[in-house]
């Protein structure tokens, strides 16, 4: 089964088409549906792509109950999808796209688990940044948890804003975000959603990633979880997050 899902997960990627979720046959475990990602991390890497770093999602309790998992659930970012503040994005390229406005981190040094803490995390921290993920919900019907983690979290494209911030002395549990849609403020919020603080969210994915034989990296790209809502968007769309002290980022669809 785990071949016949790298498979249509890879399909689904390059021909922009749903696929029918695994739980429609059979509910898969959530080890299982993480060998699956690994599996489709492999064959993607062994035909040209580059891990460029790591994401959470469901890093809240509603994402996680809607969802039907109980805890925040990871995925790895590839080179290729890698943006810059400003970028078009065709819309033909995804199933439905959706975006989140997040806080990334780049990493200077490794970081792996267990035993990671936010004073372990700091020092290999090389800053932080506004960004804005877009992400494919490349599954037809309801999916669950556990499929969205085989998929790889429906990670496609990542924007990230400018310059690198210093997290040593900042408390991101505070920065404010302003996220608007084709010009119009759709909503406000804070950082605090994210785990009660981002750094919460990177120092789970190190902790996750020593149970799964992997790490951070240096110069890795690390995505800590939505700040407010998933924006749904379509071709003439552009979005828009201004944080406090992070700075903006911007995308627009064609």
């Amino acid at each position: 089964m785990n071949d016949d899902l790298v498979k249509e997960c890879i399909a689904a990627r390059d021909e922009a088409r749903p696929h029918r979720p695994p739980s429609e046959t059979r509910r898969i475990s959530l080890t299982e549906a993480y060998a699956v990602q690994d599996r489709l991390r492999a064959a993607l890497v062994e035909r040209g792509e580059r891990v460029a770093g790591w994401k959470a999602g469901f890093t809240n309790k509603t994402g996680q109950e809607a969802w039907q998992v109980s805890e925040p659930v990871c995925a790895f970012l590839l080179a290729s999808g890698v943006l810059s503040s400003g970028a078009e994005i065709s819309a033909a390229r995804f199933v439905k796209p959706g975006v989140e406005a997040e806080v990334a981190f780049v990493m200077r040094h490794d970081l792996a688990g267990p035993g990671v803490t936010v004073p372990r995390a700091l020092p290999a921290v090389e800053g932080a940044v506004a960004a804005l993920e877009l992400i494919d919900f490349r599954h037809s019907g309801k999916a669950v948890g556990t499929d969205a983690v085989a998929d790889g979290v429906y990670a496609k494209a990542i924007v990230v804003g400018g310059a690198l911030t210093p997290v040593t002395s900042l408390d991101l549990a505070l920065e404010g975000l302003v996220y608007e849609q084709s010009g119009v403020v759709v909503g406000t919020s804070t950082a605090f959603e994210v785990m009660g603080n981002p750094l919460n969210s990177l120092v789970w994915i190190a902790n996750h990633l020593g149970t799964r034989g992997q790490g951070l990296r240096a110069g890795d790209i690390v995505m800590s979880g939505s700040v407010s809502k998933i924006l749904s968007v379509r071709a003439g769309d552009s979005v828009r997050a201004t944080f406090t002290r992070l700075g903006s980022v911007g995308v627009k669809f064609t």
